[in-house]
C-alpha cells in the first residue's frame, strides 16, 4: 500500500479542524461540553 500523499494528509488534517472548530460556534455545543466537564467533579 502507497503511503498518502503530503497534501492528502494536510487536507484532511484541515478538514478536521475545520469540524471541529464549526462546532464549537454553535451555543448549544459548548453548553453540552461544559455540562459533561463540570460533571466530571
Amino acid at each position: 500500500m502507497k503511503p498518502l500523499p503530503r497534501w492528502l494528509l494536510w487536507a484532511l488534517a484541515l478538514a478536521a479542524l475545520l469540524a471541529v472548530f464549526s462546532l464549537y460556534g454553535r451555543g448549544d455545543f459548548m453548553l453540552d461540553v461544559a455540562n459533561q466537564l463540570w460533571g466530571c467533579f
